[in-house]
Formats: C-alpha cells, sequence, structure tokens
C-alpha cells in the first residue's frame, strides 16, 4: 500500500488565520474576584498560549504525517528519491521541527514578561507584539510549506504496490503496447487504479491464475540510452523491474507504428535482459497485424533471439492464451 497518508498542509496566511479565529472564540471567562491586573495576565496568557499550541500542533502533525523515509520499502525509498529528493524533504520536516521549538521559546518569553507587567495595556501590547514575531516566523516558512504541498501532491498519488503478491513487470518503449496487454490478461472485471505521474502514467491491474493471485505492472515507457540519462518518468520503471518484477514481458513493435525503430528496441531489450539477468524475461512482438510477414522475417533473420518470441495482437487478444500459460507459469510466493 502506498505509505504517504500526508496530512493537508495550508498555506501560512491560512494557518495563521484559523488560528487567529480560534483564538477571538476562546472562553476567557477568570475568577471574578481576582484583580484587573491578574485577570488581564491570565486572559491574554491564554490567548498567545492557544495561538502557539494550535500552530505547534499543526506543524508537528504535518512532520509526523510523513512517513519515515528510511524504513520505507526499497521501491518506495527509491521512487520517492527521484522523485522529490529525500535528503531535500528531510531538510523540509527539519526546518519546521525547527520552527515548531522557536515558537514554544517565544511564546516562553512572552508570558514571562505578560506577568511581570503591572500596566494591563502593556500586558495587551505584549500580547499584540507576540501575535506579530509569530506571524512573521508563519510567513518565513510559507516557501518551505508550499514546497512541501507539492511534494505532497505527488507521493499520495504514487501507486499501492503490495509486496504480498508475486509481480509480473510489463516493459518496452514507449506505445507499444504495454497498457493494452496488462488491460487484456487482466480478469474479465479487473481492478485497473489510475495512477498519475508528472507528464505518464502507471497501470497496476490484477488477475489469478491456477488459484494465486498475480499484481501486472505498466511501466512508463523506457527509451534506449545509458541508465545515467534516464529522466524521471524512465527511472521509474527501471525501480518497478528492479523491486517488484517476478518475471519482466518486455513488449516490441516491429511494425514500429510506436514511433521509434526496431533497433533501438532490441537494443533496449538486450540492455534489460543484461540489467537484469536473473529475472525471467519473456520477449513479446505485438501489433503483428501492422506488419508485412515479410518484413517481420527480415527482422528475425537478421536478429539472433536466445529465446522464444511471442507474436500477438493485443488489442485484439490474439496470442494471448499461449502468453498467459509461460507468463504465469513457475512463479510462486510473494515480491522480494
Amino acid at each position: 500500500m502506498n505509505p504517504f497518508k500526508i496530512t493537508y498542509i495550508p498555506h501560512s496566511q491560512e494557518l495563521l488565520d484559523i488560528s487567529f479565529h480560534k483564538t477571538s472564540k476562546l472562553d476567557l471567562k477568570v475568577n471574578p474576584k481576582f484583580s484587573s491586573k491578574k485577570k488581564a495576565r491570565l486572559k491574554e496568557i491564554k490567548r498567545i498560549n492557544h495561538v502557539a499550541q494550535f500552530i505547534k500542533n499543526k506543524i508537528i502533525k504535518i512532520v509526523k504525517s510523513f512517513p519515515t523515509f528510511d524504513k520505507l520499502h526499497p521501491f518506495y525509498y527509491e521512487l520517492t528519491n527521484i522523485l522529490v529528493n529525500v535528503k531535500n524533504v528531510k531538510k523540509l520536516l527539519g526546518s519546521l521541527t525547527g520552527n515548531y521549538n522557536v515558537i514554544g521559546k517565544i511564546l516562553n518569553k512572552a508570558v514571562r514578561r505578560i506577568r511581570s507587567f503591572e500596566n494591563p495595556k502593556d500586558i495587551a501590547q505584549e500580547r499584540v507584539r507576540f501575535y506579530g514575531r509569530i506571524s512573521s516566523i508563519i510567513y518565513r516558512m510559507d516557501k518551505k510549506l508550499e514546497e512541501l504541498r507539492n511534494i505532497r501532491s505527488i507521493l499520495i498519488k504514487l501507486p499501492s504496490v503490495s509486496f504480498d503478491i508475486p509481480t509480473i513487470v510489463v516493459a518496452g518503449y514507449p506505445n507499444v503496447g504495454k497498457s493494452s496487454l496488462v488491460k487484456n490478461i487482466s480478469s474479465a472485471t479487473p481492478k485497473i487504479d489510475y495512477y498519475p505521474f508528472t507528464t505518464k502514467s502507471i497501470n497496476i491491474g490484477y488477475t489469478t491464475f491456477n488459484n494465486l493471485r498475480f499484481q501486472i505492472l505498466d511501466t512508463p515507457g523506457l527509451l534506449d540510452r545509458e541508465l545515467l540519462k534516464r529522466n524521471k518518468i524512465e527511472l521509474q520503471a527501471i525501480i518497478a523491474l528492479k523491486y517488484l518484477a517476478k518475471k519482466i514481458a518486455f513488449i516490441i513493435d516491429p511494425s514500429e507504428t510506436c514511433g521509434y525503430p526496431i533497433n533501438n528496441q532490441i537494443n533496449l531489450y538486450r540492455e534489460i535482459c543484461d540489467f537484469f539477468p536473473k529475472i525471467p524475461i519473456l520477449l513479446i512482438f505485438n501489433k503483428i497485424d501492422l506488419i508485412s510477414k515479410e518484413r517481420l522475417e527480415i527482422i528475425l533473420e537478421n536478429e539472433i533471439f536466445k529465446q522464444s518470441i511471442f507474436f500477438i495482437i493485443a488489442t485484439q487478444g490474439k496470442g494471448i492464451p499461449k502468453l498467459l500459460e509461460e507468463l504465469f507459469n513457475n512463479i510462486k510466493g510473494k515480491n522480494n
């Protein structure tokens, strides 16, 4: 499951407005037998305590709603790191914690000063000064709160991956038919969850084969280039392959209607084989209805593949039954 159940993060002005509004509704009744000076002190201390505690509670709620990153499953840790930079998130949360402590110190100082004043007017002015100091701190937090809001919007949309059932990861170039295959090999009424990333999406399908439940992951498209040159979208696919795959279904579009040359697709397939030598990889040629028999024979003659190739038309379901037998066979237990 997605470990990011992050609470709502308000704007600085919103945080101040709510805290001051709630404080304005506060019951300020004190013992009528107290002197006017003592009444004034108690009322103002109650006000500033309420403001400070409300803001401190909100800050600590935000900080604690983020998980302990070092305890995350490696899949989620690496995914988080490439998308939002874990070190930066920790720094932002540390800054909020620092402000939490500063507010406590300012509160203690203001309480001491209020208790030292004799004039009710001076007591009221100290409360106003306290509000000003707190407002200044919260306004300085605004950019950090905005950054954390952006981070939150990314993390709460990450896929809810199960680590307790075996996973088939579908990989290949963009537009080769990965999503079509995932939808086709899921159950008749599949549960397909849509998780938007920055400009791409990932689909998770579920199916049962021989009484064993499988998770099928459709990864963002990869391109044929060095790992260090891959963008954040592509790296998500690499992380999924690295931590989730019990088997990899690698799809090639020999018709090149995906927009990418066959040679580039084959180079990527070989790169994935080299990257993940211990993970079984099924090679699938999709869209074979869009390529002539002669052209397909030329490709197969020129390229030497060390394994069988499954020929399918994912949108029509052709070739799928034979593929399923091989795809789901000899997989037991949960993910690593």
